[in-house]
């Protein structure tokens, strides 16, 4: 097995999340999300040292973004449960 659970690729005008698919559903679905949090942190610069309500309201906006762009992908993660 990798020594990764997920990875997020960035190309151009993209970024590709890959799940190692022998996870739990419930590790699989865990690590999604981590990775997407990851990605919305890096493409929106978000930093540790905003006060929380912004780094939340920002995070949750690039999160309905990401979730808007890619309903698939969530239809996939939510049936994991």
């Amino acid at each position: 097995m990798p020594r990764w659970l997920a990875q997020v690729r960035s190309g151009t005008a993209t970024q590709t999340l890959g799940v190692v698919g022998s996870q739990s559903n419930d590790s699989m679905q865990d690590t999604f999300l981590h990775e997407v949090f990851h990605a919305i942190a890096h493409v929106m610069d978000l930093k540790e040292t905003e006060t929380e309500e912004n780094y939340v309201r920002r995070l949750a906006t690039g999160l309905c973004t990401v979730w808007n762009n890619n309903p698939a992908a969530f239809k996939w993660w939510s049936g994991l449960v």
